[in-house]
């Protein structure tokens, strides 16, 4: 990893309106409070078309904002071939998100740089991947906020990770 480029990682979900909009949001101010923000970058996208240029879910708006983040414009987008190129780690938020990134893919090594969220949720988490709340109330919105606030802590300590390898 070059010092000059930041580590950029992208979250996927489905309509880009939710679950990805919230982990990029939390992990870009979870990289800020551990004094990595030069280091390592996040956005997202989704693997569905049909939310694109809009603003997230109000309703996750509002989680966020009681958990303490801030919104910072995000606008929803697709997923494209290139982003493979442009990133250095996709995190979908579903294993269904993930099925449908990995039929993108067009080589080994851009399926290698798709690990689902799961992978850093703690191993007392009874969660399996980021519930899709979209068709329920406050309450699944904010659990999927605690979740992914959980697990960016996790992410961010990844040993594996360029950006911790580098800080050592």
């Amino acid at each position: 990893m070059s010092s000059s480029s930041p580590y950029r990682v992208l979250f996927v979900c489905l309509g880009n309106i939710c679950r990805s909009p919230a982990a990029e949001i939390i992990f870009n101010a979870a990289a800020k409070k551990a004094g990595l923000s030069g280091c390592v970058c996040a956005d997202s996208c989704g693997t569905a078309s049909y939310h694109t240029g809009s603003r997230p879910d109000s309703r996750m708006l509002a989680a966020l904002e009681r958990a303490g983040y801030s919104y910072g414009g995000h606008r929803a987008r697709t997923f494209r071939r290139a982003d493979f190129s442009d990133f250095d780690l996709i995190i979908p938020q579903d294993h269904a998100n993930e099925e449908d990134i990995l039929y993108l893919s067009r080589s080994a090594e851009d399926a290698a740089k798709v690990r689902g969220m799961w992978n850093w949720f703690s191993p007392s988490e009874s969660e399996h991947e980021v519930p899709d709340p979209y068709y329920g109330g406050p309450a699944g919105f904010d659990a999927v906020v605690a979740l992914l606030a959980r697990s960016m802590e996790n992410l961010l300590r990844d040993a594996r990770l360029p950006f911790n390898r580098d800080r050592q």
